[in-house]
């Protein structure tokens, strides 16, 4: 377009549906966590989450996202980042354990970052990051941010990302688990959020591709688990 690499966007026919069905299972899940929180903007509203606005909020707080280009109902169209999605970088990486690591670390601080500022991304798989040449992470996909600090909403961000990683094998996966729960505590000064555990056991039943491995790495305990009595003394701290 006018001489530039872009991504268009364009909603699918089971965009609505889809939504739908993210904020249904969302709410089920936080009233059966017994945290009842409001699910995430859907339909037309999360247009507003891709425009300008949200975008310098996130640039404001350290969180770059690829350049909009233009934004209609039917689509979205940004500037186009060479490196790939984040999964990718994961499978590709393979034998480059620091690089792994760098990027899960980058992953856990932008997510951070989040936290602090008062939002959540709510759907925060590793696909929704893009690497940029210099392996720099870029957020896009931005249509379910909710501003909200609940115990619940933070989990589910922490729980979406490990959860879309979960059928790398065991060794690859706690790399990236032990890299993205340092830059979320160097940023955040505290551990997970003590729900996040729980609920990326349960949604990796919807995420993983090789049911094996991902049984393999939730039945390892992890060591990032932060129990509600270490959640509750962080808190009164902060």
């Amino acid at each position: 377009m006018d001489g530039r690499r872009v991504v268009v966007k364009r909603n699918k026919s089971t965009k609505d549906f889809h939504e739908y069905l993210l904020a249904t299972t969302y709410m089920l899940m936080s009233i059966l966590m017994a945290h009842p929180s409001m699910p995430p903007l859907v339909g037309n509203l999360t247009l507003k989450n891709e425009g300008h606005k949200m975008r310098n909020n996130l640039k404001r707080i350290g969180i770059p996202t690829p350049g909009l280009i233009s934004l209609t109902d039917d689509a979205i169209v940004e500037e186009f980042v060479e490196g790939g999605n984040l999964y990718q970088a994961f499978r590709l990486e393979h034998e480059k354990e620091d690089s792994i690591r760098v990027l899960a670390f980058q992953a856990g601080i932008l997510t951070a970052r989040m936290h602090n500022a008062g939002y959540v991304f709510t759907d925060n798989k590793s696909q929704n990051y893009l690497v940029t040449i210099g392996n720099r992470l870029v957020r896009t996909d931005l249509g379910f941010i909710n501003k909200t600090k609940s115990i619940f909403a933070q989990s589910m961000d922490i729980a979406s990302f490990l959860a879309s990683v979960i059928d790398f094998g065991q060794s690859r996966y706690e790399k990236i688990e032990e890299g993205y729960y340092g830059g979320y505590r160097s940023e955040a000064s505290r551990g997970f959020p003590y729900l996040s555990i729980i609920l990326r056991n349960i949604l990796s039943l919807g995420f993983a591709s090789n049911t094996s491995t991902m049984l393999q790495n939730i039945s390892k305990r992890s060591k990032i688990q932060t129990t509600k009595e270490e959640q509750a003394a962080e808190e009164e701290e902060d």
